[in-house]
């Protein structure tokens, strides 16, 4: 064959070569068919919902951390222009705290989550080579979530996850299902449309105990954070897989003699009240030295607390609003201080925030978590005598306590004793959560405060591994003998 006979076949099969590959390149890459659902992370089963999750997972888990925060932002921007017609569907739904107080938890949860800029690995370097440790994903987490703040517990645990590259089974509370689902499935609607990824947090058409239950068991399940009460917090414990618990708390509130009672009464006062007192963390009974008592109770009632006297009336307060079985009534759980006044026809003038007694140490309202604005006053003769108390009715759940006090050994001391994942000093419990009154409080926002598995406060490093890899022969910048 002559050369240009020789150049000109080679032209055809390039041409040929080329128009096949550009007939190729027009066409879509196949996509992995995602098992079947309703649509926007909701299933029928537990098994294809955590199927869908594994297998967005392993694709996300190869994604680079700026496609991660890609992820938030769509989150953010997705939920932020409608945190008031959220908190307005959760009070709708569930009935418990105030619409206001949601707003700012929900603001809270949203912009004060850690997120992707907690993952920065970490470098030693010396003679022996090189170690660095990186956070790696668990995989798909199974959440469960609670009624008290089920939007927020939605925001938070999916951002510190997703964060992570973690997927999400999310396990809705039955008297919070219908916002829990619209969370979730608006969740993916925003990640879907900044970032193509679909399933990144799913659930259940109908949540039931029993999915729960299958949830935990299931294999392709990696992690398990429960955000709930001691009965789904044991499951979880005893599931086998490492889990994230957060358990019950009975926050004392101390006050001893040097302390600030104006300042002290409006924090107590105002803490217990914020969202009727359903955050675990809320002050649940202040414990205070008998010089300061007097005072501290006057103070309290100017802060908008109303004070009982009346013992008939504390002990219809008291069988009203625990259970035979020593539990609270759900009934009044985040309801307003004057309805659970009213249900017990107890008269009061204006419209108090707390309902406020004294008290014996071992008074059912005083050892019980009641998760109501309901703030009894136990006296104590001295500090000494104030912290032992405290000890005792916070009840070894070693959760949230708070200390009002110019003494810093007495401070110090307290923080010690009471040994608990979150402590305050002088100052609103909640600001230890991220939120506050009027915004939120420089810290990470804390919906799921795992006592009973000692990670405390939750950040995204929790639902992460912590990989070490080492190099002995890795870079280091120190001078090498040849």
């Amino acid at each position: 064959m002559q050369t240009d006979e020789l150049e000109t076949k080679i032209r055809e099969i390039l041409h040929q070569e080329l128009a096949k590959q550009a007939s190729t390149d027009a066409e879509p890459s196949p996509q992995l068919a995602q098992p079947e659902g309703l649509g926007n992370g909701i299933f029928q089963t537990v098994d294809a919902a955590i199927a869908a999750a594994k297998q967005t997972q392993v694709a996300y888990a190869d994604k680079p951390l700026a496609f991660r925060k890609k992820v938030i932002k769509a989150i953010q921007d997705g939920f932020g222009p409608h945190l008031k017609e959220i908190a307005q569907a959760i009070w709708d739904e569930t009935g418990m705290g105030t619409v206001e107080a949601k707003k700012t938890k929900l603001k809270d949860a949203l912009y004060n989550t850690p997120g992707v800029e907690m993952l920065d690995p970490e470098v030693q370097t010396g003679d022996g080579g090189m170690t660095m440790y990186e956070y790696t994903p668990f995989g798909v987490i199974g959440v469960v979530g609670p009624s008290t703040n089920p939007g927020e517990t939605v925001i938070n645990n999916s951002i510190m996850m997703l964060s992570g590259g973690n997927t999400l089974f999310f396990g809705a509370h039955p008297g919070a299902k219908n916002i829990t689902r619209w969370m979730i499935e608006h969740l993916n609607k925003y990640v879907e449309k900044a970032t193509g990824m679909k399933n990144m947090v799913v659930s259940l058409d109908v949540p039931s105990i029993e999915s729960v239950q299958e949830m935990m068991k299931h294999p392709d399940i990696a992690m398990l954070a429960v955000t709930g009460g001691p009965a789904v917090v044991h499951q979880a414990l005893i599931s086998g897989k490492k889990a994230v618990g957060a358990g019950a708390g009975n926050p004392p509130a101390i006050v001893d003699e040097t302390a600030n009672l104006d300042l002290a009464a409006h924090d107590v006062v105002t803490s217990c009240a914020f969202d009727n007192n359903i955050l675990c963390t809320a002050e649940k009974e202040v414990v205070v030295e008998a010089s300061v008592k007097d005072d501290l109770i006057q103070k309290m009632q100017t802060a908008g607390a109303f004070l009982i006297t009346d013992a008939d009336q504390i002990a219809t307060l008291t069988k009203m609003t625990i259970q035979e079985n020593g539990t609270p009534s759900r009934t009044y759980i985040g309801k307003d201080a004057t309805v659970i006044l009213d249900a017990a026809k107890i008269p009061y003038t204006g419209k108090p925030k707390v309902i406020t007694f004294e008290a014996k140490k071992d008074h059912p309202l005083v050892t019980t978590e009641m998760l109501m604005p309901i703030l009894p006053v136990v006296c104590c003769p001295d500090f000494k005598s104030a912290l032992q108390t405290a000890v005792e009715v916070e009840g070894g759940h070693h959760h949230t306590a708070s200390i009002h006090s110019e003494n810093l050994p007495h401070i110090n001391q307290a923080a010690h004793r009471m040994n608990t994942s979150i402590f305050v000093a002088n100052g609103p419990t909640f600001a230890a959560t991220g939120v506050g009154d009027n915004g939120y409080y420089t810290g990470a926002a804390a919906f799921t405060i795992a006592t009973p598995t000692g990670e405390g406060t939750t950040t995204t490093k929790t639902f992460t591994r912590r990989r070490r890899f080492t190099s002995p022969e890795g870079f280091s910048l120190r001078n090498w003998e040849v």
